[in-house]
C-alpha cells in the first residue's frame, strides 16, 4: 500500500473528511483491500468527488479484480443519486448487469432500481426469468418494485409463494410499491351522499369533558350512546353528510368487530385479516368512488413499519381493491392493540379524506385563538334567545360569534379585542360566515362598554401562557366584575376558565350565579366551562 493510502486510511475515519482531487487513485488503490467496514467509509470519501469519482472508477473497471469491481459498482450508483446528471453512471452499471461477477451484477441491480432506471426495466426481467442466484433474485425483486410495470408486477405476483421467506417478503414490499403507483391516477373520492346498505356502528371523537353536550347534540336520529371517555357511540342508517352534523366532535370513525390473534400470529396479521373481513368492505365500498386508498396509523406505537409492510401485502394479496398509499389516503385506518381478555386488534376506518364543511368559514386563525369545536360548545351552552346581544370581550378570530350566529337569531354581535389583528381575522371571518348584524371594536375588557347592554357574554379567554398566576386571576375578577355590570338582567355569561373554583367564587362575588360547571380537556390542561346568571 502506498504511503498516500495509509494516511488516507486514518483520515476516512473522519465523517467529515473531504478528499482532494488528485486522491482519487490512492482512494481506489484502498478500496481494493480494505475490509468491509473501511470500504464502506473510503466509499462515503470517494463520492464526494462527484464526476472525479466516476471517470477513476470507470478507468479502473475493465481490469478489476471481482470485489473491486463490485465496490466499484456500489459507488457508481452511490454518485448517480447524488447528481442531477448521471447518464454516465447509469451507463456504467447497464454494463455490468451481465458481469460474470455475482456481487458485481447484485450491486448493479440495486443501484440501477434506486435510480428508477426504466431502460434497465427489460434487461432485468430477462434476468429475473433467466432463474437467478436466491441473492440476485432478491436485489431484482427491490429494484423492479422501484422501477415499477405491469410486466414486473406479473413476475412478482408469481414469487408471492416462493419458499425463501426473505424474497417473499421483498416482493410483497415491491408489489404494494408498483400498485400504489399504478394506481395513483386514479385518485378516488370519498362521497358524502353515499348510503351504507345496513345501519353502521359509528363513534365520534371529542374533547374529554363534552360526551354529554355531544350526545345532546347528536339528537335521537343517530341513537347515540356514551362510550367512555371522550368517545360517543351512535348508529348510521342514512348518508355519510349526516355525521358532520356534529358540530362538538373532532372526528368520527367506524369501528370494527375486535380481531383475536391466533397462535404465533402478529398484530400486522391480524389487521389484515379485519381490514379485509365483510365488515370494513362494506364500509368502504359503500362511501368510496374509485380506488380505495388506506394508510395505517398504529394508536400508542409509533409507524411499526414491518408490521405495516406485512399488513398491507396481505391485505393486497386478499383484497387487490384495497390500495395502500400513505400519502394520498382516503382512509386512515387506526389499529389499537389489546391484550385482555384475549390479545387482539381492533380497527377504526376514519374517512380522513372525506371535506370537512362544518368550519368552513374560518378562512383566518390566530396562534391563541378557539378551537371551532370548543367555540361551538360555548355557543351549544350559552342558549339560544332571539333578542340577544352577544358580546365577545376578547373576540380573538371570532368563532364564538360565528357559532353563535349559526344557532340561531339575535339582535346584534359584539366583538372587542385589543389586538388589531385579531379585530381583523374576526371580521374575514364573520363575513366568511354570512354572519349580519355585528360590530367589531377596539378595547379592554375590563373597561369596554358595549351598545346596547349585552343579554349574552361569550368569551374563550387568556389563558395564562403569557401571564404570570396573579395578573390571570385578577384579570378574570375584573372581567367577571365588568361582565355583571354590564348585563342585562337575567343575562348569562359563558366561557372557560383553567381556575375552575376561583373564578366560581369571583364570579359569586360579582353578583352572578353558577349554573353550570363543565370540566374539558384543552390539549394539556384542563379549564371548566362554566355559565353563569345575572339574577
Amino acid at each position: 500500500m502506498s504511503e498516500r493510502a495509509r494516511s488516507l486510511e486514518e483520515a476516512v475515519q473522519d465523517r467529515g473528511f473531504t478528499p482532494r482531487r488528485d486522491d482519487a487513485p490512492a482512494l481506489l488503490e484502498l478500496l481494493a483491500s480494505a475490509e468491509r467496514e473501511l470500504a464502506r467509509r473510503v466509499e462515503r470519501s470517494l463520492a464526494r468527488l462527484g464526476r472525479v469519482a466516476t471517470e477513476a472508477a470507470s478507468a479502473r473497471l475493465a481490469t478489476a479484480a471481482p470485489l473491486l469491481r463490485s465496490r466499484l459498482c456500489r459507488l457508481l450508483g452511490r454518485i448517480a443519486l447524488e447528481l442531477p446528471e448521471s447518464e454516465a453512471e447509469r451507463r456504467a452499471l447497464l454494463g455490468l448487469l451481465d458481469d460474470e461477477d455475482a456481487r458485481t451484477r447484485r450491486n448493479a441491480i440495486l443501484g440501477l432500481g434506486k435510480l428508477r432506471a426504466s431502460e434497465a426495466a427489460p434487461r432485468l426481467l430477462a434476468a429475473w426469468d433467466r432463474d437467478p442466484t436466491p441473492e440476485e433474485r432478491r436485489a431484482l425483486a427491490e429494484a423492479l418494485g422501484k422501477l415499477g410495470g405491469l410486466d414486473a408486477l406479473d413476475r412478482l405476483r408469481l414469487a408471492r409463494t416462493d419458499a425463501d421467506p426473505e424474497l417473499r417478503r421483498i416482493v410483497g414490499e415491491a408489489i404494494i410499491k408498483i400498485e400504489r403507483s399504478a394506481l395513483r391516477e386514479d385518485g378516488g373520492s370519498l362521497d358524502p351522499a353515499g348510503v351504507p346498505p345496513r345501519p353502521l356502528p359509528v363513534v365520534f371523537h371529542c374533547r374529554a369533558g363534552l360526551e354529554r353536550l355531544l350526545l345532546e347534540e347528536l339528537g335521537p336520529a343517530l341513537a347515540p350512546q356514551p362510550d367512555g371517555r371522550a368517545q360517543v357511540r351512535a348508529q348510521l342508517a342514512g348518508p355519510l353528510a349526516e355525521l358532520q352534523r356534529a358540530r362538538l366532535a373532532l372526528r368520527f370513525g367506524f369501528p370494527l368487530p375486535p380481531e383475536p390473534l391466533a397462535a404465533g400470529e402478529d398484530d400486522g396479521e391480524a389487521a389484515a385479516r379485519s381490514l379485509t373481513s365483510l365488515a370494513a368492505l362494506t364500509i368502504l365500498r359503500a362511501f368510496t368512488r374509485g380506488t380505495i386508498r388506506y394508510r395505517l396509523e398504529w394508536e400508542g406505537a409509533g409507524h411499526r413499519r414491518a408490521a405495516t409492510f406485512r399488513c398491507a401485502r396481505l391485505v393486497s394479496e386478499r383484497c387487490g381493491e384495497l390500495l395502500n398509499d400513505p400519502t394520498r389516503s382516503l382512509w386512515e385506518v387506526s389499529v389499537r392493540s389489546a391484550r385482555s381478555p384475549r390479545p387482539s386488534v381492533e380497527l377504526e376506518l376514519w374517512p380522513r379524506g372525506l371535506e370537512d364543511p362544518r368550519f368552513a368559514y374560518r378562512v383566518r386563525d390566530l396562534p391563541a385563538a378557539s378551537h371551532p369545536t370548543l367555540a361551538a360548545a360555548l355557543a351549544r351552552v350559552a342558549g339560544l334567545r332571539a333578542d340577544d346581544v352577544v358580546w365577545d370581550p376578547f373576540v380573538g378570530s371570532g368563532l364564538e360569534l360565528c357559532e353563535r350566529a349559526r344557532l340561531g337569531d339575535y339582535a346584534k354581535l359584539i366583538g372587542s379585542d385589543r389586538d388589531p389583528e385579531a379585530l381583523a381575522a374576526a371580521r374575514a371571518n364573520l363575513e366568511a360566515a354570512k354572519v349580519r348584524r355585528f360590530a367589531l371594536l377596539a378595547g379592554d375588557a375590563r373597561s369596554f362598554t358595549p351598545r346596547p347592554r349585552p343579554t349574552l357574554v361569550i368569551t374563550n379567554p387568556p389563558m395564562g401562557k403569557r401571564l404570570p398566576s396573579d395578573d390571570l386571576d385578577a384579570l378574570y375578577e375584573a372581567v367577571l366584575r365588568r361582565a355583571a355590570e354590564l348585563l342585562e338582567p337575567g343575562g348569562r355569561m359563558v366561557w372557560l376558565s383553567p381556575r375552575f373554583g376561583r373564578t366560581v367564587a369571583a364570579a359569586a362575588r360579582a353578583g352572578l350565579s353558577t349554573r353550570r360547571r363543565t370540566r374539558v380537556e384543552m390539549g394539556g390542561f384542563s379549564a371548566e366551562l362554566q355559565l353563569f346568571l345575572k339574577p
